[in-house]
Parts: C-alpha cells; sequence; structure tokens
C-alpha cells in the first residue's frame, strides 16, 4: 500500500508540472483563418520525453489512439477524428498521431474520405512546434504535409528548421532531398541524399536511383 501511495504521488507530481506548460493554439489554417481546436484536459505532454511517462502514454493510446485509430479505420471512444485530436491535444507533438490526422487530411482532398476536419494538420503542427520546439519529428512532418499539399517552398523551409537541430538526421534529410529534386533544386538534392546515406546504411536506393536517372547524382 505504502509503495502505491509513493507511485500516486510520484505521478501526481509529474502531472502537475506537465499541466505547468502551456499548449496553445497557434497560428492560422492554410486558408488565413485563426487555429482551433478545443480547450486542454488531458496533459499536455511532450512525445518527445515521453520516456517515464509511460502511465500518461497509455491512458491516452489504450483509449484514443489505438491501432484502427491510428490506421484511420474507426474512432475508439469517439468519432475517428474525436480520438485523433483527443490525442493531440494531451500529447501535442505525437509524432504517430500527426501522422494520422495529415493522412486522414490527404485523404479528404483526394475525396477517398468524405467531411472535412474541425481543425486542419496545419494547426495541430503548428502547435506542436510551439509546444516543443527543440522536435526535430514536427518540423519534419510539417514540411511532408506542405510538400503534399504543394505548398513547396514552405515545406523546404520547416525541413531546413528541422536539420538546423539535427543535420544529420537521415530521414529528414532523405525527404528533404526528395523535395529539393521536386524544386529542381539538384545540386542541394544530392548534398542532403549523402547525408542521408552517410548516417544510414539501410536507407532505400530509390533517392540516389531518380538523382542518377537526372543525372545529377557523381561519386
Amino acid at each position: 500500500m505504502k509503495f502505491k501511495k509513493l507511485l500516486f504521488i510520484a505521478l501526481m507530481l509529474i502531472a502537475i508540472k506537465s499541466w505547468g506548460n502551456s499548449a496553445p493554439w497557434v497560428g492560422a489554417t492554410l486558408e488565413g483563418l485563426p487555429c482551433n481546436g478545443g480547450g486542454q484536459g488531458f496533459g499536455p505532454y511532450d512525445y518527445s520525453h515521453r520516456a517515464g511517462l509511460d502511465e500518461q502514454l497509455h491512458i491516452v493510446e489504450g483509449a484514443h489512439f489505438t491501432p484502427e485509430v491510428e490506421n484511420l479505420l474507426n474512432g475508439k471512444s469517439s468519432t475517428l477524428e474525436g480520438d485523433l485530436n483527443y490525442t493531440l491535444r494531451a500529447w501535442p507533438n505525437h509524432h504517430r498521431a500527426l501522422l494520422s490526422i495529415i493522412k486522414y487530411q490527404l485523404n479528404i482532398n483526394k475525396k477517398i474520405t468524405p467531411g472535412k476536419l474541425s481543425t486542419p494538420p496545419e494547426c495541430y503542427l503548428q502547435r506542436a512546434i510551439r509546444f516543443s520546439p527543440e522536435d526535430v519529428g514536427s518540423y519534419s512532418l510539417f514540411g511532408h504535409y506542405l510538400r503534399k499539399t504543394g505548398h513547396t517552398d514552405e515545406a523546404a523551409k520547416y525541413y531546413q528548421k528541422a536539420l538546423a537541430i539535427d543535420p544529420k538526421n537521415a530521414k529528414v534529410a532523405y525527404s528533404f532531398s526528395f523535395l529539393l529534386i521536386d524544386l529542381k533544386r539538384y545540386e542541394e538534392a544530392v548534398k542532403y541524399a549523402k547525408i542521408a546515406y552517410q548516417q544510414d546504411a539501410k536507407t532505400p536506393n530509390a533517392l540516389k536511383q531518380k538523382l542518377e536517372k537526372l543525372g545529377a547524382w557523381k561519386e
């Protein structure tokens, strides 16, 4: 009983510390409207510091971010959008949930999924960056989303911000290189492609092959 009491006190202290962090809605939608996504409930917690917050993460993921929700099949405790919203309000920079909300919006854009999101991905992403400004994942995901929606120049800025924090991040360098190919900035694309291959031997060959076909890759 004494151990359980101490554990409860420890969890409460962690929670109180986390509640002291602010996670306001900031920025605007791609259409220029102010971002808003509802009030703060449980949390907010920083996903990049989730080690030691297993209980808080389990509470949210167990009830709102199941594999079915993550893969956009159906909701768990609410609607699909409601569960994703709850997850991201509690964990603003939850990388997998951010990717799911991005896929949701892209499916809507492609007419695969009907309807309209109450809060678009760009609002969750700006909030995530405001909440945890050193989290490379949020910048990279924003770059990915902006590229997929045709905002390529803006996408480049977010990839550059991610790499300013972590210059040797192979995954970010790989994605950024593909964007630079879209922008026909081939010399820079090769530069970041080589960073990706130098940092991770498992980096797919698709990028190198594309640059070779363009005549840009030189050993």
